[in-house]
């Protein structure tokens, strides 16, 4: 059985706090930022698996991607995040941007297991 889980920190609870404040925004623009961004890292991380990218999607999965193709599909997934929050929330690109830095891993973290399955079943 794989084990696995991407880097979440200590102190998100409190990132995300001071992010609400810094950025001015709501309980409930943070929870859409939330959703936006999930279903941003599944769609995209799905798509990788089907272009047999699956050792790159294991290695950001780790929260390590030490590879060449692990590092550019991490800053591919950062990047698309961004642009959805910018385009789907009107959201400044400096807040879009650590809106992604700050539930990215988290997110990681919470899908790994689906992930995971995807890839077991296309192998």
């Amino acid at each position: 059985m794989i084990h696995m889980s991407a880097y979440i920190p200590k102190n998100a609870d409190e990132k995300l706090r001071s992010l609400l404040q810094w950025g001015k925004l709501r309980q409930e623009q943070l929870a859409e930022a939330f959703l936006i961004t999930k279903d941003t890292v599944l769609g995209f991380l799905r798509r990788q698996i089907e272009h047999g990218n699956w050792r790159a999607v294991l290695e950001v999965l780790k929260g390590k991607p030490m590879t060449r193709a692990g590092r550019y599909l991490l800053s591919e997934l950062r990047s698309k995040a961004v642009r959805k929050l910018i385009m789907r929330m009107g959201l400044r690109p400096i807040i879009a941007t650590t809106l992604v830095i700050v539930l990215l891993p988290i997110i990681l973290a919470k899908v790994t297991g689906e992930v995971i399955s995807w890839i077991r079943n296309r192998h």
